[in-house]
C-alpha cells in the first residue's frame, strides 16, 4: 500500500508539472491596446505582407484598386500568384486610398508615426473613440492621396463616358448582352465630410456597358451609396437570414472567403476587365474561387457575418473604384 502511495503522488506530480509547462507554452491572446505603448515596426502603411488567404483580387479591393494596376506595381504576371509572407506594394499612383492592416502588438500612435497620420486624422477616418482600442487584423483607411479632383460628382449629374469595350470574364463566362439607359438614380445616402477620393470615377464609368445587371436580392434597401470619404462604398439590403443571394450578373468568382475584416463571408466576382461585384456578410457560400456563374445563380445565403443584423452589403467597382449600384442596377 506504501508503494502504491508513492506511485499516486509521483504521478500526481508529474501531471502536475506537465500541466504548467503546457500553460506556458500556450500562445496569448494578442494585446489591444491603445495609443501608448511602443510597437515593433511592422510593414507600414503602403505595403502588405501576403497573409493565409489572401488573393491579388481581396489585396485589390481592400486597397481601392484594380489587380491590373496593382500587379504591374509589384511586377507579377498573369495569373497573379502570389504567395504567404510577399510583401506587395500598395502606393500606386491614381489617388486610390490605403489600408493598414494592425499587425500584434500595434498602436495607433505607433501606426499614425509609421504612415505620417496624425491619432486624430486615423480615429476620424476609421470611427474609433478613445482609448482608440484596435485590434489585430483590423484593416485601417490611411488618407487617401491627392486625387486629380477631390470634388464629388453627383450620379445625377454625371454625363457617360463612351461604351466600355466589351470583355468576356475567365473561364467561359459569357457577355451578357447590353444594359438598359443609364439611370439618374440619386445616392441614398448624401454626400457628407471630405470627398471620396474616387468621385471622379463616377462621373467616367460608363454605365450602358455590356452588363447586364440585375438585383442580388429581394428586400428594402436599408443603407445606400456615399461619395463621403468614409461613406458607405456600396447599398445595403435588408432581408432574412438563408435568404437567396444570387450574382447581379454573370463572370467568374475571383474570391471567395471571410479574410477582409468587416465584410464576413464575402464573394467577389469579376465580370469583365472593368467591372467587379462584391457580396458582404453571407450566412453561406454556395461557390468557390475560379468558378464561372451566370445571371441570377444562387451564389450564398443571407447571413449576418461581421455586421449586426441580416443583411446583404453590395458593391460594384469600376476599375477598381467604387461607383453608385443604384446607376447599374434595374428600377423596381
Amino acid at each position: 500500500m506504501r508503494g502504491r502511495g508513492a506511485s499516486i503522488r509521483l504521478l500526481g506530480m508529474v501531471l502536475a508539472s506537465l500541466a504548467l509547462l503546457t500553460a506556458c507554452a500556450a500562445p496569448r491572446p494578442a494585446p489591444v491596446t491603445g495609443v501608448g505603448s511602443r510597437a515593433p515596426a511592422p510593414i507600414g502603411g503602403h505595403s502588405h505582407r501576403v497573409e493565409r488567404g489572401d488573393t491579388l483580387y481581396s489585396i485589390a479591393w481592400q486597397a481601392g484598386t484594380d489587380v491590373p494596376t496593382l500587379a504591374r506595381h509589384n511586377n507579377i504576371q498573369p495569373p497573379y500568384n502570389i504567395y504567404v509572407g510577399q510583401v506587395l506594394r500598395l502606393d500606386v499612383p491614381g489617388g486610390r486610398r490605403t489600408f493598414y492592416r494592425v499587425k500584434r502588438g500595434d498602436t495607433l500612435n505607433a501606426i499614425s508615426r509609421q504612415t505620417g497620420h496624425s491619432v486624430a486624422d486615423l480615429a476620424t477616418l476609421n470611427n474609433l473613440k478613445p482609448p482608440y482600442r484596435i485590434y489585430v487584423g483590423q484593416q485601417l483607411t490611411l488618407r487617401s492621396e491627392p486625387s486629380a479632383s477631390s470634388k464629388p460628382v453627383p450620379a445625377a449629374a454625371a454625363s457617360p463616358a463612351p461604351a466600355v469595350r466589351p470583355s468576356t470574364a475567365q473561364n467561359g463566362a459569357r457577355p451578357a448582352g447590353t444594359s438598359s439607359p443609364a439611370k439618374t438614380t440619386k445616392p441614398l445616402a448624401p454626400a457628407q465630410g471630405k470627398a471620396y477620393a474616387g468621385s471622379k470615377v463616377q462621373k467616367n464609368a460608363a454605365v450602358n456597358t455590356a452588363i447586364v445587371w440585375q438585383w442580388p436580392a429581394q428586400g428594402p434597401i436599408i443603407s445606400g451609396f456615399s461619395l463621403a470619404e468614409t461613406g458607405n462604398k456600396g447599398i445595403d439590403i435588408r432581408g432574412s437570414r438563408g435568404q437567396a443571394i444570387k450574382a447581379a450578373a454573370a463572370g467568374k468568382v475571383v474570391y471567395a472567403g471571410s479574410a477582409l475584416r468587416g465584410y464576413g463571408n464575402l464573394i467577389i466576382i469579376k465580370h469583365n476587365d472593368d467591372y467587379l461585384s462584391a457580396y458582404a456578410h453571407n450566412e453561406v457560400l454556395r461557390v468557390k474561387e475560379q468558378e464561372a456563374v451566370s445571371a441570377g445563380q444562387h451564389i450564398a445565403d443571407m447571413g449576418s457575418s461581421d455586421t449586426t443584423d441580416v443583411r446583404l452589403h453590395f458593391e460594384i467597382r469600376y476599375q477598381g473604384t467604387s461607383v453608385d449600384p443604384m446607376r447599374y442596377l434595374p428600377k423596381r
